[in-house]
């Protein structure tokens, strides 16, 4: 199929078809974002913590502090600040590690509500471009005062139909990422939140050596 052909199948979808075209592009825009950001933020839990509990218990809270330097990944985050407040009350680091989890959340979150708003919104602007092309084609009807060419009326009432078409190719898929985003971000916060439990015991079986301060 030529870009001609595309265009022309495009430009029979009325005037709701440009605002369709940006909430598609929209759209395809965040669902890469978000794919990228999940793909770049997925650190193993189990072995990360692990790996970070043996060089605490051996004292050597340095190592592990540069063990996380340059990861990515809401539990890293976690590891790193716990250790860089090691020497503070269970109680102020609880707060500390719950305000950055809360962070990381807000970040894995971000751009995600545009795609429910593409959703629903593009459904009907697919609907209020058939009805503008019905209504065109009754126009049509009624000036020719009966003597229009039927295949004419039908003609544009199947053009109008493909703003209907269009809205709901763009919602369907939208829809199904949006989903599956706000699962993984809601499977996330609860990972963080059992491995904030973990975190807490790494931090309490801390050494006592002394250590530069992280940031």
């Amino acid at each position: 199929m030529s870009f001609s052909s595309i265009w022309s199948w495009f430009s029979l979808g009325g005037p709701m078809t440009l605002p369709l075209i940006l909430a598609s592009v929209m759209s395809l825009a965040v669902i890469i974002e978000k794919a990228i950001f999940f793909a770049r933020h997925n650190d193993n839990n189990f072995r990360l913590i692990k790996r970070i509990e043996l060089l605490v218990e051996e004292g050597d809270i340095l190592s592990a502090l540069n063990e996380l330097k340059g990861k990515k990944g809401p539990n890293a985050k976690l590891l790193s600040t716990a250790l860089a407040h090691h020497s503070e009350d269970m109680g102020r680091l609880r707060e500390v590690l719950q305000a950055v989890g809360e962070d990381e959340i807000k970040k894995m979150e971000k751009h995600i509500q545009i795609l429910d708003v593409i959703a629903m919104i593009s459904p009907l602007l697919g609907l209020l471009g058939t009805v503008i092309g019905i209504i065109s084609s009754f126009n049509i009807l009624g000036t020719a005062a009966g003597a229009a060419n039927p295949a004419q009326i039908s003609s544009g009432i199947a053009a109008a139909l493909i703003s209907t078409a269009m809205g709901l190719i763009i919602a369907i898929p939208t829809a199904i990422f949006y989903s599956y985003f706000t699962n993984k971000v809601e499977k996330k916060a609860h990972e963080m939140n059992l491995s904030m439990v973990d975190i807490m015991d790494v931090v309490a079986n801390r050494g006592d050596n002394n250590v530069q301060t992280y940031s």
